[in-house]
């Protein structure tokens, strides 16, 4: 099957480019969408298979029933979320939240969290009659997994049909060549002078959890024809820093104006790049603030409180090398770097984004003319104190496919994790206290 797969001559391209010389930006799918309160609500959901479909499933319950009374009647807390930036497998449970809603607590599980999807996709790939599609068409196992995103999961639907309503749903990729987050927003597919309105969101999604060798990349079309000026200027605006990391960012953007260098993008698994989508939350604000007209339009209404959510699923399973005193097997040896590395990327993101979002809070408070105050809520399966329950939750794998029973701890582990969360009660607290506000209850 790798040497048929290996044939394929080029990917399939599904993005459709600007109208010719096109002197405006489409404002299909931008972070413009959703009203804000006194609370800007963000939460990153990060990779994991349905294991982190399902323990981000779980922290929408758990927001849902956190209700907020106030002299305008009771609402959800879930409706205060104004952004969900998601990876991999988290990438399903913000995708279908923002494109279902209230919905989603329906049908997900019966959807996707309890089928066995890895199942229909091997059996995919193993029947014969596939086989031919398999050479120089196009067609490959990320096209398999695709279609059936795209019919059993999410009807077909595009970018066009995120509700307005609703949080912002930044679904996160990895740039395979760059070795950067690229980021199904407007604004990055004005880079590619291409339209993402039209663009399918299961093909999105495949591509934020398009594991390297298990999954054949998605590849974007880089087109040619967008007027320069308009399309490409905040980028170009963004305004030198001491900040290397800022300008290595406006570097990895700006390649994409290269169109005689760069004609097609390939995209594999965000977890690559980011695998708590919590990075690209860091540098998109970098960026924003090293922008005038973008910046001001962000401060333009501070809010009273800034909380960011961030929801890990990862495990650390017990290795098999430590009990054994034989060489371990290769397989063995590139998991372990590989997961060395991502936890270890991971800790600094997290700090990054701590320290940070005290000084966003600050600098806030300034423009504000009062004190916004941050609220850091992280919830992981460290945070599990029963030793048994903890190396269960560490033993459920990474893959497309889980027992129901596990499903339903997964999202129960949630529940009782966010609820139990010092952070979370913090802000629970400090809402009850203002005198004047909503007060917070959990049902």
């Amino acid at each position: 099957m790798q040497f048929l797969s290996g044939c394929v001559s080029q990917s399939k391209i599904d993005n459709i480019s600007l109208p010719d010389n096109s002197s405006k930006i489409p404002h299909s799918y931008q972070f413009n969408q959703k009203e804000r309160g006194d609370i800007s609500f963000f939460i990153s959901f990060s990779g994991g298979g349905t294991r982190a479909s399902a323990f981000s499933y779980g922290v929408l319950e758990a927001l849902r029933d956190s209700m907020i009374v106030s002299a305008n009647g009771t609402k959800s807390l879930l409706s205060e979320v104004d952004f969900i930036s998601s990876v991999s497998g988290g990438s399903f449970t913000a995708a279908y939240y923002g494109l279902y809603g209230n919905q989603i607590f329906e049908d997900y599980e019966d959807v996707f969290l309890k089928q066995n999807v890895q199942s229909v996709l091997i059996s995919e790939i193993l029947n014969p009659l596939n086989w031919l599609k398999f050479i120089g068409s196009g067609f490959n196992r990320s096209e398999l997994a695709i279609n059936y995103y795209d019919k059993y999961i999410f009807d077909g639907k595009t970018f066009t049909d995120f509700k307005s309503d609703m949080p912002f749903i930044q679904i996160n990729a990895t740039d395979l060549s760059a070795g950067q987050p690229f980021i199904f927003r407007q604004e990055y597919f004005n880079l590619l002078c291409s339209d993402l309105s039209t663009f399918p969101v299961s093909r999105a999604v495949a591509a934020s959890s398009a594991v390297p060798i298990a999954f054949a990349p998605i590849t974007l079309k880089n087109y040619h024809g967008c007027h320069e000026a308009e399309i490409f200027g905040d980028m170009i605006k963004i305004q030198h820093q001491d900040n290397n990391r800022t300008e290595q960012i406006k570097s990895g953007l700006l390649r994409y104006i290269e169109k005689d260098y760069i004609d097609y993008v390939h995209l594999v698994d965000g977890g690559v790049a980011d695998n708590l989508g919590v990075r690209v939350l860091y540098d998109t604000a970098n960026i924003i603030s090293s922008v005038p007209k973008l910046s001001e339009k962000l401060y333009s209404n501070p809010p009273k409180y800034l909380v960011l959510l961030l929801v890990n699923a990862a495990v650390s399973p017990k290795k098999r090398m430590d009990k054994n005193p034989r060489e371990p097997a290769i397989l063995d040896q590139l998991n372990a770097v590989s997961t060395t590395q991502i936890n270890r990327y991971n800790i600094e993101s997290i700090q990054l984004l701590k320290d940070s979002l005290q000084i966003w809070a600050s600098e806030l408070s300034i423009i504000a003319g009062f004190e916004v105050k941050p609220f850091f809520i992280q919830i992981d399966f460290n945070g599990i104190r029963d030793k048994q329950r903890n190396r269960l939750l560490n033993m459920i794998s990474t893959s497309l496919a889980l027992p129901d029973e596990q499903v339903d701890e997964l999202r129960q582990v949630a529940r009782e994790l966010l609820n139990e969360s010092p952070e979370f009660q913090r802000l629970l607290t400090e809402f009850n206290s203002q005198s004047g506000t909503p007060q917070m209850t959990i049902e």
